[in-house]
């Protein structure tokens, strides 16, 4: 009973998570595996500009002597637009660096802009 509730309140509670997941499209390269660039397209762990992230995804290796695949699971950091990535692949069994693009969103958007002050009220009518 106790594996029951523990089961729905963390499933509850991941309906409640909201996550701003990333696309990452870049070159590849894994050492050691003889296998030569290759392109590579990942999810990351959010679209916010100047962070650390987590990304994985998969791999296409098509200018080595045979086309490979590969499924690479790693770190990096991603500026505007553009992000770094070392990861481990896991169908190649080597350590991999990739570059490229990332669509990210500007961390600004959200600030709020307060409404500017109200007029000063008129001045009082002179005496007479």
């Amino acid at each position: 009973m106790k594996k029951i509730i523990l089961a729905l309140s963390v499933s509850l509670a991941a309906a409640n998570a909201s996550a701003d997941v990333g696309g990452f499209i870049g070159i590849t390269y894994v050492f050691g595996a003889n296998a030569g660039a290759g392109i590579t397209l990942q999810a990351t762990s959010t679209r916010r500009e100047d962070r650390a992230i987590a990304a994985a995804g998969v791999s296409l290796y098509p200018f080595g002597p045979s086309p490979k695949f590969g499924i690479p699971v790693g770190v990096g950091y991603q500026g505007n637009n553009a992000a770094g990535i070392v990861s481990y692949d896991f169908l190649m069994q080597g350590f991999a660096i990739s570059g490229g693009y990332v669509n990210t969103r500007d961390g600004d958007n959200n600030k709020y802009i307060p409404p500017p002050p109200p007029p000063p009220p008129p001045p009082p009518p002179p005496p007479s």
